[in-house]
C-alpha cells in the first residue's frame, strides 16, 4: 500500500497570518486528545494586511489542521470517521469581521505502524534518535485510510485509495506528497 502525506500546499504565501487562540492545546490537539471549549464557533484572529490579497485554501495549517466545508464534506462522504470537527470562525482581528468559516479537524488515534527495519534512524547532536526517512507497516494501520503515527504525530497520512479519490476533487491549496518524498534533517 502507498502512503501520502496530506496537508496545505505549503509556503502559501497568500494564506492569513492566524493567531491560536489559548484554548487551542497544539500538542494535545496533533495527539489527538479530545478538547473541551469553553465556546463554538472557536474564533482564530487574523492578520490581514490590507494591500495583500488573502487565499483561503481547502486547508490551512497553523499548527492544527482547519478544513474547509468543501474538504470535511469530502472526508465525510469517503467514509473517513476518525475526526472530530469543531467548527472555527477566522476572524479579522482588529474588526472582529467574520472572515472565513473552516473546521478545526482532529484526527482521533495515533498509530504505532512505521517500519523501523525499513525506515531510516539517525541520532541527532542531543543524542535523541530521530527519523529522517520512514515506511509504514499497513498491517498496523487499523484498515484506516486517514491517520496520524506515534513517531511524527504533526503528519498526517493518507492511503491511495483515499488520495486518488480526493485527487479527482478540485480543491485549492492542498497537497499531496508522497512518503517516500519525506526527509528530516537533523
Amino acid at each position: 500500500m502507498e502512503y501520502y502525506i496530506f496537508d496545505e500546499v505549503s509556503p502559501n504565501r497568500n494564506a492569513p497570518f492566524l493567531d491560536l487562540p489559548d484554548e487551542i492545546d497544539l500538542i494535545e490537539s496533533i495527539m489527538g486528545k479530545k478538547p473541551n471549549f469553553d465556546e463554538l464557533p472557536i474564533k482564530i484572529p487574523a492578520e490581514i494586511d490590507e494591500d495583500e490579497e488573502v487565499v483561503y485554501t481547502d486547508i490551512i495549517n497553523p499548527g492544527v489542521p482547519l478544513f474547509s466545508d468543501k474538504m470535511k464534506l469530502a472526508l465525510d462522504q469517503l467514509g473517513v470517521t476518525n475526526i472530530d470537527y469543531y467548527p472555527v470562525h477566522i476572524i479579522d482581528s482588529e474588526t472582529k469581521e467574520v472572515l472565513a468559516e473552516y473546521w478545526l479537524a482532529i484526527v482521533i488515534g495515533i498509530l504505532s505502524c512505521i517500519d523501523l527495519d525499513n525506515s531510516q534512524l539517525k541520532e541527532s547532536a542531543a543524542g535523541r534518535t530521530v527519523i529522517t526517512k520512514f515506511s509504514i507497516d499497513h498491517s498496523k494501520t487499523a484498515g484506516l485510510n486517514l491517520f496520524r503515527f506515534h513517531n511524527i504525530p504533526g503528519l498526517i497520512i493518507i492511503n491511495k485509495e483515499l488520495k486518488d479519490k480526493l485527487s479527482k476533487i478540485e480543491f485549492k491549496g492542498v497537497s499531496f506528497k508522497h512518503t517516500k518524498e519525506y526527509s528530516r534533517k537533523i
